[in-house]
């Protein structure tokens, strides 16, 4: 069975939530559990007006879940799958980086044999 047309772009969705630098780092300055936005913003650096509008993506695309406590709004995580993309991804690269150097090695170690 096909996945729908509304599934793929809700797939689509989430993907491109996590396809910005800075949204990534927020993600992972949450990864050990809920921070306020000064806790975050101190972590990843820049303005609170840039990280406020990743925030709400993230917020909007049911990746994070926000709560106001007094003046402080605290953010967590609530779709653990973000996690298991990103950890995907890394491993992916990561397999080929480990590739691409066997491949160096034995291009530099045939490049030794063959030099008079």
């Amino acid at each position: 069975m096909r996945p729908s047309h509304e599934l793929l772009s809700r797939i689509a969705e989430r993907l491109k939530a996590l396809a910005d630098p800075t949204r990534l780092k927020i993600l992972h300055s949450l990864e050990e559990g809920e921070r306020t936005v000064s806790e975050i913003l101190e972590e990843v650096g820049g303005s609170q007006a840039n990280v406020s509008k990743h925030l709400g993506l993230m917020r909007r695309v049911g990746i994070l879940e926000s709560r106001r406590d007094g003046v402080n709004v605290y953010y967590r995580v609530i779709d653990p799958a973000a996690f298991a993309v990103c950890r995907s991804v890394c491993d992916a690269l990561e397999a080929r980086a480990d590739s691409e150097r066997r491949l160096l090695r034995r291009a530099v170690a045939s490049a030794r044999r063959i030099q008079p």
